[in-house]
């Protein structure tokens, strides 16, 4: 349904049906004029058949032998049997006459007198076959040749409808031909700027901030629309720019307070209280941290250069293994892969496989925790953890959504990871149940790794 709508307004075809409908007026138009003037003549007016000299020129065969004779085409033979009165001559000079029926005395009478006419028409009655008659020159192939003929009559009326049906009906298909293969064409051609607008608008996103769409090359009638696009867009970044400032300040301001909390929360005494706030700073300095991290990364421009991945993936490793060991966790690293290199940003990658080791130190449940990278290059995080419910898969990697409410998490590590991921031609699988631990598994597309050897 949705194409349908799609092509329905399609300016391309509304333009092709408008000027389908414009010719088909005209068509009308011009066949009302063609009935309007065939109403001022006779309809019982006749003439003689306008085809049947040229049958007879085209019959006039020549032997080798020089001998001149009559081979009737098909048409001529067919108005020959049909028309009993039907009668010609075809002087060909030197007293070379070849001749069919016979001709009305009058005529006959006259025909020194009417050679010296270049062509001429006899016109009648339709009740009277032998009243019109017609003399034309043609060339054939035995010379040129003078022919009378008559006896075969038709309605001048008939005649002149059919030739206004021809001088209307030709140039109608021709130009419904040109609408249908033409006017789709030239539709296209100029409207060319709205796709050259589409692809424009296309290389704007959310990363590229301050872009605007390039008016050079637009018509006026799409120009204004360019303009009031660009002053929406630089609204909107001024918005966001606002938007990120304020998350910047923010986190940054939230930081000095919770240090200070946190030191004083230190000095006192053992106790229940002093426990959950020791919590709770916990959780808004995690917080205050990753929406730092995240703002940071997204006003960075990102780099687009070959990253080695078993490099990033180790020194990650390497770094949280003592924040894991502390925490009661053996952490091990392997790969299956040799000169592994995916195009993009080292430091941002960094941060997606750290994020997914620190989440797997906070919920792996004090046990194994293994970092690998596949022969493919696709890089795992497994522990031994509680494990996901399958229905809250899809969900984990929404922003501030924590499986475990009473957590110290703040929600943000596995967004940003997803998000780092996708931007980088990837995507993230988990594979996890209750009970069984979770594995966190990025994937690339299969032109974004580069084996280098």
């Amino acid at each position: 349904m949705s194409r349908n709508k799609a092509a329905g307004s399609s300016l391309r075809w509304r333009f092709t049906f408008g000027f389908i409908v414009l010719q088909l007026c005209a068509v009308i138009t011009s066949l009302g004029l063609v009935f309007y003037l065939l109403s001022g003549l006779k309809p019982d007016v006749a003439i003689t058949s306008i085809w049947l000299s040229q049958e007879i020129a085209d019959s006039v065969r020549l032997e080798p032998n020089g001998r001149t004779h009559l081979a009737p085409t098909a048409k001529l033979q067919e108005i020959m049997e049909d028309a009993p009165d039907l009668w010609f001559v075809a002087d060909l000079g030197k007293d070379i006459v070849l001749a069919h029926g016979a001709p009305p005395r009058k005529i006959a009478d006259n025909m020194p007198f009417l050679r010296t006419f270049k062509s001429l028409e006899l016109h009648g009655d339709l009740d009277d076959p032998l009243s019109v008659a017609r003399m034309q020159r043609f060339d054939t192939p035995a010379g040129e040749a003078t022919i009378f003929a008559g006896g075969v009559s038709m309605s001048q009326y008939g005649v002149t409808v059919l030739l206004g049906n021809l001088a209307v009906g030709v140039p109608a298909l021709i130009l419904v031909a040109i609408s249908l293969i033409g006017v789709p064409f030239v539709t296209r051609w100029a409207l060319r700027s709205f796709s050259d607008l589409t692809t424009r608008l296309d290389r704007i996103d959310l990363d590229t901030r301050g872009a605007l769409v390039e008016e050079r090359g637009l018509p006026n009638e799409v120009l204004r629309l360019v303009r009031d696009i660009n002053r929406a867009l630089r609204r909107l970044d001024s918005g966001f720019e606002a938007t990120e400032r304020f998350f910047v300040n923010a986190a940054h301001e939230l930081r000095t307070p919770i240090a200070v909390l946190q030191v004083r929360i230190d000095t006192l005494s053992p106790s229940a209280d002093k426990t959950h706030l020791q919590t709770a700073i916990k959780r808004l300095t995690a917080i205050a941290n990753q929406l730092l991290d995240t703002e940071k990364y997204r006003q960075k421009p990102q780099q687009n250069t070959p990253v080695d991945l078993n490099s990033v993936v180790s020194k990650v490793v390497a770094d949280l293994a003592p924040l894991a060991i502390s925490e009661g966790y053996e952490i091990s690293f392997d790969s299956d892969a040799e000169d592994v290199f995916v195009p993009g940003d080292a430091e941002s990658l960094e941060r997606a496989f750290v994020n997914l080791v620190r989440n797997a130190v906070q919920y792996g449940g004090k046990g194994q925790i293994s970092v690998g990278i596949e022969a493919d290059g696709s890089v795992t995080v497994a522990d031994q953890g509680c494990g996901i419910a399958s229905d809250k898969h899809s969900r984990i990697f929404e922003p501030f959504y924590r499986v475990n409410p009473h957590g110290s998490g703040a929600g943000l590590g596995l967004s940003m990871v997803n998000e780092i991921v996708t931007r980088h031609g990837g995507y993230v699988e988990l594979s996890s149940a209750p009970g069984k631990g979770s594995t966190f598994t990025i994937r690339w597309r299969e032109r974004r790794v580069l084996q280098q050897r």
